[in-house]
This record gives C-alpha cells, sequence and structure tokens, in this order.
C-alpha cells in the first residue's frame, strides 16, 4: 500500500513534543511490513538538518493558490533515518516556516492551512496518488475538507484519508478568513454545525472538527484515549462530533 503521511512534526527533524515520535514510529513501521512510505514536512528553518541525508530539490516550480493570488513553493526531498521525506518551502513576504519556531506564532492557522494546501497541491501536481493521506491533528484538519471539496474533482478521488488526532486540547479555531484563502469560500456553507463551525462559537471555525467530519477514518493512539475523547473532558468539546461519526473512530492505529 502507498501512504503519504501529511504532518507538521516528525523526529528527530522537527519534534516538539509527542507528535513527532508518534509520526516517525508509524512511518517506520509501516515501511517494516512492507508499505510505500512517504512524508510530506514543512520545511522549518529551524529544524535539524543534520538529520536529514541527500536533501535534494524534487519540485521547483510549484504553484499553491491562496487568498486570491499564488504563493511560488519549492519542495525537497532528503532520507531521515530511512524515512523518505519531503520539505515545502513557501517564498512569500509571509515568511511562514521561516520564523525560527515551529508554533506560537499569531497566525498559526494561516500557516498550516498554507502547509494543507501546499501539500495537496504538491500530491496533485507530482502526480502521486496514494491510496492513503495520513493526516495529524489540527495542523492537517483541513487537509480532509479540501480533498473532498475541491481535489477529488481534479484527479485524486480515489485518495482515502485517515486522521489521527494525538492532542485534542489545541483544535485550531479560526475565522472564515481561512475559507476565503484556502479557496474553500461558501462561508453559509461551512459555518454550520454538520461541517466546519465551532461547537461553541458560532463566528468560528474548527479545524480539527473539519478534519473529524471529511475524513475516511479517525482514530486516536489508544482505546482509552479514544473513549476519553467521546465521553469526557479530554474531548475539550468535540465528543458531540465524535459521537456522531463514532461509526469512522476508533483507537489504535491498525487502520491498516
Amino acid at each position: 500500500m502507498y501512504i503519504v503521511q501529511i504532518a507538521s512534526e516528525c523526529a528527530p527533524v522537527i519534534k516538539a513534543g509527542g507528535l513527532g515520535d508518534v509520526v516517525y514510529g508509524l512511518s517506520r513501521a509501516l515501511s517494516a511490513q512492507g508499505h510505500a512510505v512517504e512524508l510530506i514536512l514543512p520545511m522549518y528553518d529551524c529544524m535539524r538538518y543534520d538529520h536529514i541525508w541527500g536533501l535534494h530539490d524534487a519540485y521547483l516550480d510549484l504553484e499553491v493558490p491562496w487568498d486570491g493570488t499564488a504563493i511560488h513553493c519549492n519542495v525537497f526531498c532528503g532520507w531521515v533515518h530511512g524515512q523518505l521525506c519531503f520539505f515545502i518551502q513557501p517564498n512569500s513576504a509571509e515568511n511562514f516556516f521561516h520564523r525560527g519556531l515551529y508554533y506560537g506564532a499569531d497566525d498559526d492557522d494561516m500557516r498550516f492551512a498554507f502547509f494543507s494546501k501546499a501539500a495537496l497541491e504538491f500530491l496533485l501536481k507530482s502526480n502521486k496518488r496514494p491510496e492513503i493521506i495520513h493526516c495529524h491533528d489540527w495542523q492537517t484538519g483541513l487537509v480532509p475538507v479540501m480533498l473532498y471539496q475541491m481535489y477529488q474533482y481534479h484527479g485524486m478521488e480515489r485518495q482515502r484519508i485517515v486522521y489521527t488526532i494525538h492532542n485534542f486540547k489545541h483544535q485550531g479555531v479560526t475565522g472564515a478568513k481561512i475559507l476565503q484563502a484556502t479557496g474553500l469560500n461558501q462561508e453559509a456553507y461551512y459555518f454550520h454545525y454538520d461541517r466546519l463551525l465551532d461547537n461553541f462559537n458560532p463566528f468560528a471555525i474548527n479545524m480539527m472538527k473539519g478534519g473529524i467530519v471529511y475524513a475516511n477514518y479517525v482514530n486516536t493512539v489508544s482505546p482509552h484515549h479514544a473513549w476519553e475523547a467521546r465521553f469526557e473532558a479530554v474531548g475539550y468539546g468535540l465528543g458531540h462530533t465524535l459521537e456522531i461519526h463514532h461509526q469512522k473512530f476508533g483507537g489504535d492505529s491498525q487502520w491498516h
């Protein structure tokens, strides 16, 4: 099976917490089982370049539609301890990933919405057609939304998405500007309880909720964590959404 992971971290090259460890460990485990696994990551200026072998350009003219215009990106490729990784480097005035940090900027919502859009644009234009796209946490919550609402109509109708939530506390709650920037638009459509509308803020969309609603399968790192997310405070307000989608929600990574 051909699997592409889209994530904001992968240890040891990009590690802010446990997410990076899980993404790397899962990639290695899937590769060991015989699957073809690739990763798409942001090209942060502060990541551990000393853990990348053979870094070279893979796609130098990626034009990503964004906020009514387009941002030119370079995509680089290299091996991180045996795992094939693609790094997206946008060239724009915003310098999304040249901030000296992974998280904590005021525009993190825009940074990772752009990364999600760029990752899908890279798959589309490089003719990569994985059977499974596996994305993680709020940073890539819009990947399933954009795949279903946009990219399936441009030659990516066969791709299926697994969405793993590691931390429910951070959900990517943001405003309508994200819809305009990504090209999703249609505020009246997405500001709906069954889609992206935040469960508690009627003026906000929730990127993690979007991932839950639109992914083909949603999971957490353990059955116990999945149960807690549905029925206790661990879900940070997403319990009802998980309950609605419980038939595609599980608690382990053995989805393959």
